[in-house]
């Protein structure tokens, strides 16, 4: 059964499915000329090597173009789906996976200039938002991590929209984009 969905993307992002054949036409669009399309393919490149290793099924990734002269990426986006895990005979809501999440803790590898998971209401249902801004340990150079899991009503799956850069000064704009793909995003049934 295929899931039926739809998100909208902010100005500057391009996404597609993976192993889609019209990445090569993507690439083209989204830069002003062929050094840039080459830059842009080979992010486009790791970022589908990238998308197995994620757990649920991936059904968009994503980059944002910050430059379509020189087809430089400034982020990358995934849109995952999975079963809702169960505890206890309880399939996990929001409320839950935010406990998850908090429970978690820290990464001791990274460093934190800011950490926080909070729960949102949007169209779709509710969602948890974390909100990351890291780095490496003894490394300079802040990221960014913003991962909206968004639990639709009435269903059974669980969809992750995950964000990552290595500008961690993007934060704020990034986290309007993510907001306003996490908004848009709808789920239909199937047909």
């Amino acid at each position: 059964m295929s899931t039926s969905w739809r998100l909208d993307l902010p100005e500057g992002w391009v996404a597609w499915q993976p192993g889609s054949p019209d990445i090569a036409a993507i690439q083209a669009a989204a830069t002003t000329g062929r050094r840039a399309a080459r830059t842009l393919a080979r992010r486009v490149a790791v970022a589908e090597k990238e998308a197995p290793l994620l757990p649920g099924q991936v059904h968009q990734i994503g980059v944002r173009v910050a430059d379509p002269g020189s087809g430089q990426v400034s982020a990358s986006m995934f849109l995952t789906q999975w079963a809702r895990p169960t505890q206890d005979g309880k399939q996990r809501g929001a409320r839950r996976h935010l406990t998850a999440v908090e429970e978690r803790g820290a990464d001791p590898s990274r460093s934190y200039q800011y950490r926080e998971a909070s729960i949102e209401q949007v169209p779709a249902g509710q969602l948890v938002l974390r909100n990351e801004v890291w780095r490496p340990r003894r490394r300079l150079g802040w990221h960014v991590t913003l991962e909206t899991t968004i639990f639709p009503r009435e269903t059974d799956v669980m969809f992750e929209l995950t964000v990552n850069s290595r500008y961690g000064e993007l934060q704020p704009e990034l986290m309007a984009e993510i907001s306003l793909m996490a908004h848009s995003f709808r789920l239909h049934a199937p047909t």
